[in-house]
């Protein structure tokens, strides 16, 4: 049986068929960002699948100021406002590799083995889904542990 959260529209949320590249989803993100959020980036950094002239050029093209690939490749080099701020995007970056590396061990993302695309699509929502929740449980207990006095 499966179970859907609601009906979504890609609008909401994609995730792609196959194993693209992450080079070629990069200009594809920076859509998405501007479209569901009506503003385009300053700040972008990415790890180093996304790392082409290409993809620096198409950010700049759409007013993004700073550009850090956590990875170089070849003779692209990061473009950024002073060093400070390379150094932030890239430790912001590396907070997220570890929400992505939770989500992946704490909820077995590593193969889905439930057959067909709709069964896939549910494991990948519902194991976000579950993150978040743990998340935001996590966040509340604290809260409401008494404090030491």
């Amino acid at each position: 049986m499966v179970y859907k959260l609601y009906d979504l529209t890609p609008e909401e949320i994609e995730i792609v068929e196959g194993n693209p590249s992450d080079s070629q989803l990069y200009e594809g993100v920076l859509e998405r960002i501007r479209h569901d959020y009506a503003v385009t980036p300053r700040d972008v950094v990415t790890d180093g699948g996304y790392a082409s002239l290409k993809n620096q050029e198409k950010a700049k093209e759409k007013g993004v100021v700073n550009i850090v690939f956590n990875k170089i490749v070849g003779t692209l080099k990061n473009i950024v406002t002073n060093g400070n701020m390379e150094s932030r995007l890239k430790k912001w970056r590396s907070g997220i590799e570890a929400v992505i590396s939770n989500v992946k061990r704490g909820f077995n993302l590593f193969r889905c083995e439930w057959k067909g695309r709709e069964h896939f699509d549910a494991k990948v929502l519902w194991s976000v889904i579950a993150y978040n929740i743990r998340v935001i449980t996590g966040l509340l207990l604290t809260k409401l542990a008494p404090q030491p006095q």
